[in-house]
């Protein structure tokens, strides 16, 4: 588990990302802004994960580095300053 500033995500043991809470910036990564009060299904094959102010950050079973939410000053990583609602790959990153 990893909590946010405002938000709480959940890995469950068959690999799946759950999260709740707020979600003004696309910090859950579920297509969204939308708040979510109860927990979502945000994506499958996690292997590991980390929340931070305004984004989170999943690394896959195969080792692949994926980030959304804020991303004002180029925290994602992904060569951009979009905030990202939906997960992105950022590519070059290999764990």
């Amino acid at each position: 588990m990893a909590a946010g500033t405002a938000w709480t995500l959940v890995l469950r043991t068959d690999g799946t990302m759950w999260g709740f809470g707020n979600n003004s910036v696309g910090s859950l990564g579920d297509g969204t802004t939308i708040d979510r009060h109860a927990p979502v299904q945000l994506m499958s094959g996690v292997g590991a994960f980390a929340a931070g102010g305004g984004q989170s950050l999943f690394i896959k079973s195969d080792g692949t580095l994926w980030t959304c939410g804020y991303n004002g000053n180029g925290q994602l990583g992904d060569g951009t300053t979009t905030q990202r609602n939906s997960p992105v790959q950022v590519s070059g990153w290999t764990f």
